[in-house]
């Protein structure tokens, strides 16, 4: 992963990040999918004035749920804890459509422990 962000985390056992080194099984998500993020568009902000990263990504293969797209858009909350770049992996979340960013994945984050721990 390449990261962008310059700020430090209070404890680096804290970081979270959306990229799973593997299929996240444990994860109660209604889609998974494998992806490349290939470049971070400019933060926006959520209705309520909370952070959030807008990643490009192209999609790989779909694990599980349904996309008819090769790519996504995949957005997540922001803190200084966020780990977010470019790289390859599986993210897992809720696809929803939105008018101007077109197919989304609100992604969740989970701590590295999570993020490269294998069944």
């Amino acid at each position: 992963l390449v990261f962008d962000r310059a700020e430090a985390c209070a404890v680096a056992s804290s970081q979270s990040g959306v990229l799973f080194d593997h299929i996240p099984e444990e994860i109660d998500a209604p889609v998974i999918v494998e992806v490349t993020i290939v470049s971070r568009e400019t933060d926006i902000r959520s209705p309520n004035h909370t952070p959030l990263a807008v990643m490009n990504a192209r999609v790989e293969r779909v694990v599980r749920g349904t996309l008819d797209s090769d790519v996504l858009k995949v957005v997540t909350y922001l803190s200084t804890c966020s780990r977010i770049g470019v790289g390859h992996g599986f993210a897992a979340g809720t696809l929803e459509h939105d008018a101007q960013l077109g197919p989304k994945l609100i992604a969740i984050q989970r701590f590295p422990e999570i993020l490269t721990q294998r069944r």
